[in-house]
């Protein structure tokens, strides 16, 4: 493949990755940048040591949808070239700037916005500075993996390959000169996360509140949930020859989870002593909690263990906190790939119902 073959599929690809960013989404997609360190290996003929060096890059870009992206990178620092018959290796400095297209694979196949590993697709084409031999445009393929540690910050491996004119590396081999890099680095997604706490008195001043303010506020809305909840007892006008009339009381309440996550939340328990409030008042009620896992992520076998986790955590909290007999609470957990609601990220769920 010559040069000029090279480019056009890098610039093919990446024309393509680009229009696929017009598409839209209904979620912020913010800009980022990106900083990485490793090693690069250009192609020659002596051995592998002798051609590794020290490689940068530093990008600014935007996600456009969680499936499509571009960014401007810069990078270089020493290019290596082999002399076959000497076994030697001669160094060099170069820089290069290119526009790189990107295409998150398992966002494709597959969306889900709180995804903790992509895996992306990058093409792109720029313009490499040799300051020692020829300058080249130049085009490159490569994949980046993407390891989520929050909302702002994910950890990146990259493998590029890199195609360049011949003599960027100071020698005639008739051929495209060819050189890869292996990075490690972070990207940093703006306006996602990191808010700094002591501007929120200027930013939101009306949600400071004193701790007895927050207290009573929480416990008022503990009072409203609870009366929410509760069953209405209306009049039920029999007719004189009709049978008697059955009123049928009971109650239903849920507790949502984080992905992954058995613990339950301190905002989610006002839910929970719904229940066990009906529960005290109506001793010969019973209750049933059955725990959910979203099949949007996870194995089937880590969603189940996840459901019965999530209802026995329920269960417990009923038993040890709200001081509600064990043997009045029926505990049950997800069938097969069941989903209570149409929503994946809603599934994450235990919903308790007492008659």
């Amino acid at each position: 493949m010559n040069m000029k073959s090279f480019i056009a599929c890098a610039v093919l690809l990446g024309s393509s990755l680009l229009a696929g960013a017009q598409e839209k989404s209904p979620k912020e997609n913010p800009w980022f940048i990106q900083g990485q360190m490793g090693l690069s290996y250009s192609m020659g003929d002596v051995a592998f040591g002798r051609l590794l060096s020290p490689a940068a890059t530093v990008a600014v870009g935007k996600y456009f949808s969680p499936v499509w992206g571009a960014r401007l990178a810069f990078g270089g620092w020493r290019g290596r070239a082999g002399i076959g018959w000497r076994d030697k290796a001669t160094s060099f400095n170069y820089f290069s700037t290119t526009v790189d297209g990107m295409m998150n694979l398992s966002q494709l196949i597959r969306r889900y916005h709180e995804r903790l590993f992509d895996v992306s697709i990058l093409a792109g084409i720029g313009f490499n500075r040799s300051f020692s031999h020829a300058s080249s445009f130049m085009g490159r393929l490569g994949l980046q993996g993407s390891l989520r540690l929050n909302e702002a910050l994910d950890f990146n491996v990259e493998l590029l390959a890199n195609g360049v004119s011949d003599r960027w590396n100071g020698r005639d081999d008739h051929g495209i000169d060819t050189y890869f890099d292996l990075t490690l680095g972070l990207t940093y997604k703006f306006g996602t996360g990191f808010r700094c706490v002591t501007c929120l008195t200027e930013e939101y001043p009306e949600v400071l509140y004193s701790e007895d303010e927050l207290n009573e506020i929480v416990n008022q809305q503990r009072k409203e949930a609870v009366a929410q909840a509760a069953p209405r007892t209306d009049t039920v006008y029999v007719e004189p020859d009709c049978p008697p009339a059955t009123v049928v009381k009971g109650i239903r309440s849920h507790v949502t989870f984080g992905i992954g996550k058995t613990t339950i939340a301190p905002a989610q328990e006002m839910n929970i002593l719904a229940i066990a409030d009906y529960l005290k008042e109506n001793p010969a009620s019973n209750a049933t909690i059955t725990g959910y896992a979203d099949t949007g992520t996870g194995t089937p076998e880590i969603n189940h263990r996840l459901a019965r986790q999530r209802a026995e955590a329920v269960r417990d909290c009923l038993v040890s906190k709200y001081g509600i007999e064990s043997g009045r609470l029926s505990v049950l957990s997800m069938e097969g790939d069941e989903q209570p609601f149409a929503e994946n990220d809603w599934n994450r769920v235990v919903i308790m119902i007492a008659d």
